[in-house]
């Protein structure tokens, strides 16, 4: 018998989405017998989930939250004094103005607060919100918004950032608005928000805010001659920040050679290049092989005997065959997908948890690589995938951001801080890549080569 997770409370009447149950910030087995050797960082679980042990329950409460605009559970953060919107990660307080609503707190420390629930376009953007994000997808409209011509996409081409510029627009709107609030603005407010090719500008570009803004360190911050960095430069920020400290040289710690300025410059003048490809390839295998260390042996034991049985041999067999890379995305979420599971299972029934089984766990990964579209129905039935319970098609819930959020923390990111806020788009760019080829959506195909 497998015990599932809870299940998302409901809203009161009028209500715009649920909120799934939210987990301890510890990693765990799964396994009754065995306790886990590595454990999520306690402070970095603490910013992450509040406090969490048997005999204390985390404070909490239920109200609207005014990032995602859904009513949701929101987690007491002691270490900050803040609350956590368990939907969206958002950074929340509480509101003086109405009782049944949570604002919204921006900035790096929290200062600016805004309560989204008494302003007077709340409803106008609530029903906005439905629209966009109820509506259907297909792979049509996805080659549409990769292929159409735009001002932001032309600027995009100029600045040398077409190639994320294109993987954003193809993602669901709901992925693009949950990266806008890891980043730290609220989309949904937007004049902007509904076209495609604007919300991916904003998260590229937008003001102290924006994917190249939050790439910046030391003096460059502050210097108003400095050219803003294109897409090699913003993987060369991550990988430095990330994988090579200054007392390593490049070649240490990646295969790839580093790019020059010119060589960067002429590679991101193209949808596709292969030098940028392996690039971010081995960039994502790094990630991956840092969660796989933070497991203890037990967890990589289950997870190599879960990958042998059927349902997720067909599925990883379907998406090969697709060209989706097996050593980097295919492994890096059937870890993330467990750990969640785990940790779901462990948060239902304790020390009495059932293991996570072969056909949860299929399941779980074809959702978390899915483009959401008719065609990933039809291919996930051939792996014998039963359908899953899914929220409502206007929560931001779709976006599945829970496995990266665990990621995050399992890694020892502290919430919020810069990289943290940056990691999720990048990885998120790299799991649309596979996302595209599984669609059989190839982006060195002539249709989105530079016109």
């Amino acid at each position: 018998t497998v015990i599932s997770s809870p299940k998302m409370p409901v809203g009161p009447p009028g209500s715009r989405g649920g909120a799934r149950a939210s987990h301890p910030g510890t990693v765990f087995a799964s396994m009754g017998c065995c306790q886990p050797r590595e454990k999520m960082d306690e402070k970095v679980a603490k910013a992450m989930y509040g406090e969490q042990t048997d005999q204390v329950p985390r404070k909490k409460k239920e109200a609207y939250c005014s990032w995602c605009y859904e009513f949701s559970i929101h987690y007491f953060i002691k270490e900050t004094s803040t609350w956590l919107c368990d939907a969206c990660k958002g950074r929340t307080g509480e509101s003086p103005r109405c009782q049944d609503s949570m604002a919204r707190l921006e900035g790096s420390r929290g200062g600016g607060t805004v309560c989204a629930k008494s302003l007077p376009n709340w409803e106008e953007v609530c029903e906005k919100k439905k629209k966009i994000l109820s509506k259907a997808r297909s792979l049509t409209k996805i080659r549409y918004e990769m292929t159409r011509e735009s001002p932001t996409r032309h600027l995009a081409d100029k600045e040398g950032v077409i190639r994320p510029f294109i993987f954003l627009a193809s993602m669901s709107s709901h992925h693009r608005a949950m990266l806008a609030i890891q980043l730290g603005w609220c989309p949904f407010a937007e004049e902007s928000f509904g076209d495609p090719h604007e919300e991916a500008w904003a998260i590229i570009n937008k003001k102290g805010l924006g994917l190249r803004a939050r790439c910046v360190r030391g003096l460059e911050k502050v210097n108003p001659f400095a050219k803003p960095l294109d897409w090699v430069g913003i993987l060369n920020h991550v990988a430095q920040t990330l994988y090579v400290p200054s007392y390593m040289a490049w070649e240490e710690e990646f295969k790839c050679e580093k790019m020059t300025r010119a060589e960067g410059k002429e590679a991101c003048l193209h949808v596709h290049s292969g030098k940028v490809d392996t690039f971010e390839a081995e960039l994502m295998e790094k990630v991956s092989k840092q969660q796989r260390s933070k497991m203890n042996r037990v967890q990589v034991c289950t997870v190599a005997q879960l990958m042998t049985t059927d349902n997720l041999r067909k599925l990883m067999a379907i998406q090969q065959a697709r060209g989706v890379e097996r050593h980097t995305m295919s492994l890096f979420a059937i870890d993330s997908c467990y750990l969640q599971l785990a940790r779901d299972h462990h948060i239902a029934a304790g020390q009495n948890a059932a293991p996570v089984q072969g056909d949860e766990l299929a399941g779980s990964v074809a959702a978390f690589l899915s483009n959401g579209v008719d065609g990933d129905v039809e291919m996930f039935a051939e792996a014998g995938l039963k359908e899953t319970p899914a929220p409502a098609p206007d929560s931001i819930l779709n976006a599945n951001f829970e496995p990266l959020w665990l990621t995050l923390g399992t890694l020892g990111m502290t919430p919020h801080s810069t990289m943290s806020r940056v990691l999720p788009v990048m990885v998120n760019i790299f799991l649309q890549k596979e996302k595209l080829k599984m669609a059989q959506i190839n982006v060195s195909a002539a249709e989105f080569a530079r016109k």
